[in-house]
Order: structure tokens, then sequence, then C-alpha cells
């Protein structure tokens, strides 16, 4: 179970590393990976999963979704750009533990599954994994980057985080 401390980290990170970026002038590098371009960090293999997985997480509805606001180009840029030696190799370990895992879960490669037994294999994992006390898969972890890239973009930050003063309707007068 996530803490409510171990969300605000996240998000104090997941700011901080998008200040830090536009302070230092990299969302033009980070962002450069776009649909249809080769990753600069990632195999197709890895690049088509993290796309899966991201859409998964993360689908389109009224608001763009994970897909739709580049979040595999963002997190190839990170991983390419920011990421140290031993972040990409964890990183890349996951992966392989992830397709591993979904490819059972899909009985067969995870890929090419229809949208609905990749949908329940991924459902099904998550559960297992966050159910455990540690991931050794790294799912968590690669779940966290997906939520907090797509956060850090335009898309998730414009058309998700919206702030309403009064959410809900507000009477200014009411009996009491």
């Amino acid at each position: 179970m996530t803490t409510r401390r171990e969300v605000l980290q996240g998000l104090i990170v997941s700011i901080g590393g998008a200040t830090a970026l536009t302070a230092c002038g990299g969302v033009a590098n980070v962002l450069s990976t776009r649909p249809g371009s080769a990753a600069r960090f990632y195999t197709s293999e890895e690049y088509a999963l993290v796309t899966r997985i991201s859409d998964l997480i993360i689908p389109r509805t009224e608001t763009p979704g994970a897909v739709d606001a580049n979040v595999p180009g963002y997190m190839d840029g990170l991983m390419t750009d920011w990421a140290n030696n031993k972040t990409k190799n964890a990183h890349r370990t996951a992966l392989r533990h992830i397709k591993v895992e979904l490819d059972q879960r899909a009985g067969g490669n995870f890929l090419d599954a229809s949208d609905t037994a990749a949908e329940q294999s991924l459902v099904s994992f998550d559960a297992a994994a966050f159910a455990e006390d540690s991931d050794t898969s790294g799912y968590k972890r690669v779940k966290g980057y997906v939520s907090q890239s797509y956060f850090a973009t335009e898309d998730g930050a414009t058309e998700e985080l919206k702030w309403v003063a009064f959410p809900g309707r507000w009477d200014p007068s009411v009996e009491i």
C-alpha cells in the first residue's frame, strides 16, 4: 500500500524533475522521441511494451491518455538524458521481468494479445505486484514512471490536473 508520504514524495520528484529539466533546457530533448520515430534508449520491443502498458494504465477517456501525451517518448527521453547507469540497468531488468510475467498471464505474447486479454493480464499482474510487500519485478517503479511522466506532460498537467475553486455546487447561504 502506498502511503500519503510516498505519494507526496513522488509528486515532489515529478514536479521538481520537470522544473529542473525546464531550467536546463532539457524538455525539448526529453520530448524529442515522437510517436513513430526511433527510440533512443528503448529497443523496439521495449518501446512497444512501454507503449502498451502506458495505454492500459492511463487510457484515453474524455481526456488524453498516456499515449496521446507521448508518455513512452517522454520516458525514453528521461532514460536517455536523465537516468544514471544504475537506473537504466534496473529499468531494463524490470521491463524484462514484466514482459515475461505479462506473457505468461496473457497465454502468449502480451504485445500481440487482444486488448481484453492484455488488460486482464495487466490488472491481474498489478494486483499481485501491489499485494506483495516487495515488488521483485520492478513493476511498481515502472508504473510510477508512467504516472509521473503523464502528469509532467502538457496534456496531463492541463487536462487532468485542473484546479477547481469550488468543486461541486456552492451555496453561499445555507440554513444550519
